[in-house]
């Protein structure tokens, strides 16, 4: 049975931007520096992001991170980011 879509009405539209770079570069940290807010603003928005779509959206991989297979939030959602 499919998940619920979540509510993009209640989505603060700044986070896809932040998933955007964190896609981008990999990596919290150089996603930060291009973001112009610090590692843990960056981590911030990674965490609102995973609750608001109860998905991961990046696992840790290699020292990179890297989208989660998932079709959902962090399936699709990854590449409609990679657009804006």
């Amino acid at each position: 049975m499919p998940r619920p879509v979540a509510h993009l009405a209640n989505l603060d539209l700044n986070l896809l931007v932040a998933l955007r770079e964190l896609l981008r570069e990999r990596s919290v940290t150089r996603a930060a520096e291009r973001l112009g807010v610090t590692q843990p603003a960056a981590s911030a928005a990674s965490s609102r992001l995973r609750r608001h779509f109860g998905d991961e959206l990046l696992i840790r991989d290699r020292g990179e991170y890297t989208p989660t297979a998932n079709r959902g939030a962090g399936g699709e959602l990854p590449g409609r980011a990679r657009r804006l």
